[in-house]
């Protein structure tokens, strides 16, 4: 696919206007021969396209504002104010809103993101949080929730997190610091909960505000929010909120 190629040559000694003027040349005849097919559909995408979705697949995802948990976000079904699973256990966050539920498209899009190096989705996903963020928290300082140490380059919610910056004229701080821990996707609550104990804290010498908003990728049980929220409450914190990509059902 396009952003998979890589132009042949050396462009020698042209002066660097001329060199960024042949390779956006090249670009874009590599564009037209080669287009690529869209992630979803698997439909050939325009010339220039610039992203890995075809307009249509985009313009088939959306975010649903039914009714949620005021809690975690999750959609209700039978449930008033606050689901089940919230009711049973205490959150330092006071609200959270999820996007979209952890299936379909929204998750094979993050997949591509986190696991595959798809780093022209960070835009599309960013515009999606972006407009959420501007919804339900005008003007609220953003904070990520940080990675573990061990990954290499920046994660997902990094990237996505730079072009809220960038674009949206989102203001982003990264307060949080992260250490150890084991993988937690095995583990359920109580388990995340005692294996993120200790090992996330606010940074030394950043000023926390009154009010922000955590942003994380998937809401699986919670443990990794409430931990971000805990930490920031610690530092001087006095409203928590959340906003996550993807939720467990």
């Amino acid at each position: 696919m396009a952003e998979e190629m890589r132009p042949f040559g050396s462009p020698g000694r042209t002066r660097p206007f001329e060199a960024s003027g042949a390779r956006a040349f090249r670009r874009l005849l590599l564009d037209v021969l080669f287009p690529g097919r869209c992630l979803l559909c698997g439909s050939w995408l325009e010339p220039g396209a610039g992203t890995p979705l075809c307009a249509t697949c985009r313009e088939s995802i959306t975010v649903d504002r039914g009714p949620r948990c005021r809690r975690c976000g999750i959609a209700l079904v039978s449930e008033r104010a606050v689901c089940m699973r919230c009711r049973a256990v205490e959150r330092a966050f006071t609200t959270c809103f999820a996007l979209f539920p952890n299936r379909g498209a929204p998750r094979e899009i993050l997949q591509a993101l986190k696991f595959e190096g798809r780093t022209r989705l960070a835009p599309i996903v960013a515009e999606w949080v972006a407009a959420e963020l501007h919804r339900l928290h005008p003007d609220v300082v953003v904070v990520p929730a940080p990675p573990r140490r061990a990954r290499r380059g920046p994660d997902a919610v990094e990237r996505i997190c730079r072009v809220l910056e960038r674009r949206h004229g989102i203001v982003v701080h990264r307060l949080l610091e992260r250490t150890g821990g084991v993988e937690q996707k095995s583990l359920d609550y109580e388990e995340r909960s005692r294996n993120l104990r200790g090992r996330i804290s606010a940074a030394a010498g950043r000023a926390v505000p009154d009010r922000l908003v955590l942003f994380d990728d998937v809401f699986t049980t919670g443990a990794t929010l409430d931990a971000c929220a805990r930490a920031l409450r610690d530092a001087g914190a006095r409203e928590v909120s959340a906003i996550t990509l993807l939720i467990e059902e």
